[in-house]
């Protein structure tokens, strides 16, 4: 029996080495699938604590959405929706060069939303964002879409 624990905790450490580092674009792309499974679970909460303080999004070259102004959108959207879904794909980001507190991430994202199974409406963007690390936390400062 002690072998078996023994083997088990062997096994757990090799794979634990054999992870891929957490790097920054690794923490990034985390961030956006935790933001997505937020959006697809009906956490606005969950979904907001990726956004920066002075976080500014909205369509492109519009920029007039704040981070309250985020919030009040995904409460409406979730009170018009029973079920909303989000899938996330083609996902690339781009560290700053020149700054390594800054990075850049673009992405196709399917939303979709509706009452019962079947979506009442549905919508493809495509999707730009900018990204800083603050304190060691990625934060989305500025989201575009079209």
């Amino acid at each position: 029996m002690k072998q078996c624990i023994y083997c088990l905790m062997i096994f757990v450490t090799l794979l634990t080495g054999c992870s891929e580092p957490v790097g920054p674009e690794s923490q990034i792309r985390a961030n956006i699938i935790a933001m997505e499974d937020a959006l697809s679970e009906r956490s606005p909460g969950d979904f907001l604590e990726h956004l920066s303080a002075s976080f500014i999004g909205g369509k492109q070259n519009r920029g007039d959405l704040t981070r309250e102004d985020a919030k009040r959108l995904l409460g409406v959207y979730f009170l018009r929706y029973r079920n909303v879904d989000v899938l996330v794909s083609q996902v690339n980001v781009e560290l700053d060069p020149y700054e390594e507190a800054l990075a850049t991430s673009s992405a196709t994202v399917a939303l979709a939303g509706g009452r019962g199974l079947i979506p009442d409406s549905a919508r493809l963007y495509q999707v730009s964002g900018q990204w800083q690390n603050f304190d060691g936390t990625w934060k989305l400062t500025r989201l575009n879409w079209e």
